[in-house]
């Protein structure tokens, strides 16, 4: 078997595995109107299947105000888009487990490779 089919056969496993739903945007640049309200012009990079995963457990770290615990996540796509960068909002829209359904991330980096069978991308979620 060729590398490109045993790759192929790969992807279409990932794939199978990816039963939740997500959003990927590009929030663009941020402006301020003239009475004060930020608004940014959300670009849709990706809407389709994906699988959420922990990454690692929770960090605490401290501020000013209050500790902020930031969750780690790996999320995986089918190979592509190729316009992917950090500092993108992710949105779970659908999963089949209800407590990450609208779970909002930031995506950090994300894996790149000749043979990977999916897109993993490394998120961040913050809450106070």
């Amino acid at each position: 078997m060729s590398a490109a089919a045993s790759s192929a056969r790969g992807q279409d496993a990932a794939v199978a595995l990816m039963t939740d739903r997500c959003l990927i945007e590009d929030t663009g640049v941020v402006t301020t109107t003239d009475d004060g309200q930020d608004v940014t012009n959300p670009v849709v990079v990706y809407d389709g299947p994906c699988r959420v995963k922990p990454a690692t457990t929770a960090a605490i770290n401290p501020s000013v105000n209050a500790a902020a615990q930031t969750w780690q996540y790996k999320v995986s796509i089918p190979i592509g888009p190729e316009t992917l960068r950090a500092g993108m909002r992710l949105t779970v829209t659908a999963s089949q487990d209800p407590s990450i359904a609208g779970l909002r991330l930031m995506l950090r980096n994300f894996d790149r490779g000749t043979h990977i069978t999916a897109r993993r991308m490394w998120c961040t979620e913050v809450s106070r």
